[in-house]
């Protein structure tokens, strides 16, 4: 198990490292964007496709990451009045649920790149193979599946803050 949270390790510092360039560049893009507009006539509509494109990136890794830590928006009503066995149960349970979305969201972005491949289709401003934006999805429900069983294998380890005790320092 060490070896999987060292890789991960790696994996969540490259995942950060890809979200902060992505932000800058996407900030500066639109900082770009509305100067241009208001200062000329003149729009960059390209830039449009890019950001939004980009943003898909952006909302995965940053999913990913906080599965990871075991803070995705939650109901916590029945979660907080588990004892930790329930929650182990409980969290058990959502990471079904979740790999088989994970998983199904994963495949049907991989077929729609293999589609976009086959067909050869180009985005409408910028001209690029389409596909070159969809296989953010597939990158993003990787990541999400890797972290997923990241944070299931730390619940029943016990390093997960969410099912600790208040003798362990949770918030039971």
């Amino acid at each position: 198990m060490k070896a999987y949270k060292k890789i991960m390790d790696g994996v969540a510092t490259v995942e950060k490292v890809v979200m902060s360039i992505v932000l800058l560049f996407v900030t500066v893009i639109t900082v770009a964007n509305v100067i241009v507009r208001k200062c000329t006539s003149f729009q960059l509509a390209w830039s449009e496709e890019l950001v939004i494109n980009l943003f898909v990136l952006l909302i995965m890794l940053g999913c990913a990451l906080s599965i990871r830590e075991g803070s995705m928006i939650s109901l916590s009503l029945i979660f907080d009045r588990l004892n930790v066995a329930g929650k182990k149960v409980f969290c058990f349970i959502i990471f079904v649920a979740n790999m088989i979305f994970w998983i199904l969201l994963f495949q049907t972005g991989l077929d729609k790149v293999m589609t976009q491949i086959a067909n050869g289709k180009r985005t409408f401003s910028l001209g690029w193979p389409e596909w070159v934006f969809t296989i953010f999805l597939p990158i993003g429900c990787a990541c999400l599946i890797l972290h997923n069983i990241e944070f299931l294998i730390d619940v029943f380890t016990g390093t997960a803050d969410c099912v600790k005790t208040e003798d362990e320092g949770g918030n039971d």
